[in-house]
């Protein structure tokens, strides 16, 4: 029984060593049956706005580096759940939190990095019983941005 005990121990340890950056998750989780890794880089979101035909977007996308997306919609219930567990674990010192919404079975969490004038990072949490999510923008992106954006989309 002991044995078991430090066992558990190490593996736990192992976990949250291995996930002490943001792309440690990516590397962790992206090899897992039916976990989908979605990665955009900044050419593609610009060709993607300018085919819609959004100037203000345009303008937006040009200070977004890279978008990644890493999703557990279809994962097994085990891999959202080790997820979930990384996640918890996770150091998030180095990022200021916008918004974190916790129920009983799932929590959103909403972190940007940078400061106070520009993000530099943005980082979406989700973690659900039923699906589960990371997504991460990089780029150069103003509060004036958003709001922007914001407006825009109200228009739509």
């Amino acid at each position: 029984m002991r044995t078991f005990f430090i066992s558990l121990a190490l593996l736990t340890v192992s976990i949250v060593v291995k996930a002490q950056n943001v792309e440690s998750f990516f590397e962790q989780f992206r090899q897992h049956k039916n976990v989908v890794l979605v990665d955009v880089p900044k050419e593609l979101l610009s060709l993607g706005l300018q085919v819609m035909g959004s100037k203000k977007g345009k303008q937006w996308a040009d200070k977004i580096e890279r978008l990644r997306i890493l999703s557990f919609d279809d994962a097994s219930r085990s891999v959202r759940r080790k997820f979930k567990k990384a996640v918890k674990a996770f150091n998030w010192r180095e990022y200021s939190e916008v918004i974190k919404d916790k129920t009983k079975y799932s929590e959103t969490r909403i972190m940007t990095q940078g400061t106070d004038d520009i993000i530099r990072r943005l980082v979406i949490c989700t973690t659900d019983e039923d699906d589960s999510a990371l997504i991460i923008i990089d780029g150069a992106i103003s509060s004036n941005d958003i709001d922007s954006v914001l407006e825009e989309a109200k228009d739509l």
